[in-house]
């Protein structure tokens, strides 16, 4: 076998490739043999037919066939023998081939980077101050208890903390589609952040019975395109008004929430929840900075193979919730987050290869130990749903990533007090 690699644009490369005519032939040979034996043929028996008729009769079909299998099997013979590491798929651009001749064939493909020296000293990370105040525990606490607050029904005007028990009536606009919608004994929270504000405003200062006119436009990238940018007035009867009934801070509402057995260990446990919280984001934060700076001081043409397959993943993410999504900006917006992410896939890799960073049996079933907790199923269980997935090379991949930003981060300088990003 003869191989000539020319060097194309960037990571692009032209394999060249020659196979001996003997190889050549000998393929001819079995793929005739395999051919006769299956072939029915008018006036001999099957596998008897002379290998000339076969010759004259297959030899497209037998030519196919051994194209398939020496291409397959050099390139790879090719790659192993110069130590090149492909990307993607091959693409074929030229096959000469004939019996007694040397198949000749060129494919195009690119290749992953020689990564030697990475530059990795000096990093900086800030660490913030990662305590957590009084006052943190006692938002956090009120959350809780407006979430357990009971509703009771009040002869008053509704104000802005209330729920309006509502029915509903699109009487003008684009009304088109809303028959469907369950439109009676609607609760609409007017404290709720996802209660768009008309109703809010339509509906402060409404007693029982009585009926308002709401008028909602919704926006440009509304979910739903049949509303987007459009307008619909409804009809709105306030049938009830609820106010809520916060319980009592004390401790039976702290074993009610099942987080403690008095109110002092039901705020001891929030505060370990925000400093976990706290600690997690920190944590975040400076891998986040540490991945921003290997890929500023390591730059280097990445395979066009990888962006090309995070982009249609991309596009493919946009067009589920939007069709009519604009295929060329979405992939010039997020080119360059594909470019660096790429860029520290390669890196991180090859630190582990360099560090010899590697993921145990230990570090997975770790992983799945802390999966199954998350998800209070067993063990096992989780596993098997793993398994159905096919998450296991996922899972592997993200701990050496985590394992490699643990090593950085060993190596890197703490900024202490610093909140920058």
């Amino acid at each position: 076998m003869q191989v000539e690699i020319i060097t194309k644009e960037g990571l692009k490369r032209e394999l060249n490739i020659e196979v001996p005519a003997e190889v050549v032939g000998d393929a001819y040979v079995r793929a005739y043999e395999q051919i006769r034996k299956k072939a029915k043929i008018d006036g001999f028996r099957p596998g008897k037919a002379p290998i000339n008729v076969i010759r004259n009769r297959f030899k497209p079909e037998a030519t196919a066939e051994i194209v398939d299998e020496l291409i397959n099997r050099f390139y790879h013979e090719a790659v192993r023998e110069k130590k090149l590491e492909p990307v993607g798929t091959p693409v074929l651009t030229r096959v000469d081939v004939d019996e007694g001749k040397p198949l000749i064939f060129t494919l195009g493909i690119e290749v992953l980077p020689e990564l030697e020296a990475i530059a990795r000293d000096g990093l900086e990370v800030n660490e913030p101050d990662g305590s957590v105040a009084d006052k943190d525990v006692d938002e956090l606490l009120a959350s809780i208890r407006h979430d357990a607050a009971s509703l009771r029904t009040v002869n008053r005007a509704a104000e802005k903390s209330d729920v309006v028990i509502c029915d509903l009536e699109p009487i003008a606009g684009a009304v088109e589609g809303i028959g469907d919608m369950p439109l009676s004994n609607q609760e609409i929270d007017l404290e709720s952040p996802r209660t768009v504000e008309p109703f809010k405003k339509g509906l402060t200062g409404a007693r029982q019975d009585e009926m308002r006119e709401v008028i909602l436009t919704y926006p440009e990238n509304h979910e739903d395109k049949q509303f987007a940018g459009k307008t619909v007035t409804f009809r709105v009867v306030a049938k009830e008004i609820k106010e809520r009934v916060l319980p009592e801070l004390n401790d039976a509402f702290a074993k009610r929430v099942g987080m403690g057995e008095t109110l002092l260990e039901l705020r001891l446990s929030l505060r370990q929840r925000l400093e976990q919280e706290r600690r997690a984001e920190i944590g975040r934060m400076q891998k986040r900075q540490i991945i921003d700076q290997m890929v500023g001081r390591n730059v280097f043409d990445v395979p066009e193979t990888m962006v090309e397959s995070y982009l249609k993943n991309i596009v493919e993410d946009h067009r589920e919730h939007d069709p009519k999504a604009d295929e060329k900006q979405i992939r010039e917006k997020y080119r360059p987050a594909g470019i660096n992410m790429v860029r520290w896939y390669l890196l991180y890799h090859r630190l582990a290869v360099l560090e010899k960073i590697e993921v145990s049996p230990e570090d997975t079933e770790n992983w799945i130990k802390r999966f199954a907790e998350n998800y209070r199923m067993d063990a096992g269980r989780a596993k098997e749903i793993l398994n159905k997935t096919g998450r296991q090379a996922e899972i592997r991949d993200g701990i050496l990533e985590d394992k490699v930003l643990a090593f950085l981060l060993s190596k890197a300088t703490i900024k202490k007090g610093s909140t920058d990003n």
